[in-house]
């Protein structure tokens, strides 16, 4: 079943998070107890992770993987070059938050976050992805508390289709925490996240731009895309012209423009 999340008006985005993963169901539970920084260790609330499928392993292979290794994360002396991961050492009896920036395209859908990590116990270790705006406004748009497993492992969270419209005045940023412990020996270990993000096409106009393409051809979506992105202005004043076919040169022209191609002087 999907819930909807309303982000405030500020955002001007909405969330959808399924419970199940394509092909699979999700078993997923919400802690109830005490936010990080106010409790003991175990204490991230948010859904505890229990799939470690990789999404491309449900037959997803349309995705473009955005990896933010732990060296964006952590200072130098949080950094354990053996394994090129962040963790946690002596100081941790406070807990902590680590963040950083996640940049993807403009019409771009965030579906899985994945986090590759070792940790000695459930919910120790969790995160949550912030939205904020030119004004100084912010929205929680998903958190999620990671399992336990001795050795590196990732865990992935998902489908999310969360729709990034613009990158204008807006960024999103993953915020990594770490619960209070209570003996700095158990050391928590991070190495990176994985934000699995695929493309999508404009939503059409009411009104179609070309008299021969109307709203129920089949292809009406992505002739106003080229359109709208000035790919094309169609064969004559107001006609696309859909059956006719392309010649070399058009083609150079369409792939030119849409991939914008260019070369300095």
């Amino acid at each position: 079943m999907s819930r909807t999340f309303n982000v405030p008006a500020i955002v001007g985005v909405s969330l959808w998070i399924c419970g199940a993963a394509v092909g699979q169901t999700r078993e997923q539970t919400r802690s109830t107890a005490t936010p990080p920084g106010q409790g003991s260790a175990n204490s991230l609330a948010g859904p505890l992770l229990r799939a470690s499928a990789r999404p491309q392993e449900f037959g997803i292979d349309d995705y473009v993987v955005t990896v933010l290794s732990a060296a964006e994360f952590y200072s130098f002396h949080d950094y354990d070059f053996p394994t090129l991961s962040g963790y946690c050492r002596n100081g941790c009896s406070g807990g902590f938050h680590r963040y950083s920036q996640v940049e993807v395209p403009a019409g771009a859908v965030i579906d899985y976050i994945g986090v590759n990590t070792s940790t000695t116990g459930d919910a120790v270790m969790g995160f949550t992805l912030h939205f904020r705006d030119h004004l100084g406004g912010t929205a929680q748009l998903l958190s999620a508390s990671i399992p336990g497993h001795v050795s590196f492992s990732s865990d992935f969270f998902g489908p999310l289709g969360i729709h990034v419209p613009s990158n204008l005045d807006r960024v999103f940023i993953l915020d990594l925490e770490q619960a209070p412990l209570e003996f700095d020996s158990n050391q928590q270990f991070f190495g990176y996240f994985e934000v699995w993000w695929r493309r999508t096409v404009s939503d059409p106009p009411a009104t179609p731009t070309f008299s021969d393409v109307p709203t129920s051809h089949p292809f009406y979506q992505f002739i106003e895309a080229l359109a709208a992105s000035g790919i094309t202005a169609g064969c004559a004043p107001g006609q696309f012209c859909p059956e006719a076919p392309l010649t070399r040169g058009q083609m150079a022209v369409f792939l030119a423009k849409a991939l914008g191609l260019h070369w300095p002087n």
